[in-house]
């Protein structure tokens, strides 16, 4: 059988749906055929290989199958890494999927690192108002949450609402969203 590459995109947008759908387990079956046959055919590099590897982790994720995520971003950090260097936004795109995978897994001493550095890397690489880095920075607040850190997270929230609401605007969902989530850690606060 011939490899068609505009065939298995039309398999991932399929897959797409059915992840939106809750049909995860269907979309994670037709994902492994997906990367099977880009890596089979157009190598683990590809961009497209990339991009079906970040799809299957995405819906293996959403699954809590935590383990072969690790591994799935793991490979594509290693490959942005390789190709385009370590502070190269797609890289830390990669590196930051795998941080949200740790959080996700409940593993919140892991993710910390990671997304203080990711933090680093893209302040200085995109600057402080970029969207990328006001996710970071709000990602960190949330770990920071998670391990107790009441106060340094509510500190890192109340600076990204600020930041949100001058770069974003005051009623955009996410400066809203930055309200909740520092509202919720001052009652972690006061119930601590």
């Amino acid at each position: 059988m011939e490899f068609e590459s505009s065939a298995q995109s039309r398999l991932e947008a399929q897959a797409r749906e059915l992840h939106s759908a809750n049909r995860t387990n269907q979309a994670i079956k037709i994902l492994r055929g997906v990367l099977a046959a880009r890596l089979n055919h157009q190598g683990e590099k590809h961009f497209q290989t990339i991009n079906s590897r970040s799809e299957l982790a995405r819906c293996l994720r959403a699954a809590r199958e935590y383990d072969e995520c690790f591994v799935l971003y793991t490979e594509n950090i290693r490959i942005h890494t390789d190709k385009l260097g370590p502070e190269h936004p797609q890289t830390l795109r990669s590196l930051s999927r795998l941080a949200n995978t740790y959080f996700a897994a409940g593993m919140y001493e892991e993710a910390r690192p990671m997304f203080v550095e990711i933090l680093v890397l893209r302040v200085k690489i995109l600057g402080r108002d970029h969207p990328d880095t006001l996710r970071s920075r709000s990602s960190l607040a949330n770990t920071l949450s998670e391990l107790g850190m009441y106060s340094e997270s509510a500190a890192l929230h109340q600076e990204v609402i600020e930041d949100r609401v001058r770069v974003l605007g005051s009623d955009h969902p996410r400066t809203e969203l930055s309200r909740v989530r520092l509202e919720m850690v001052r009652q972690s606060m006061r119930s601590s």
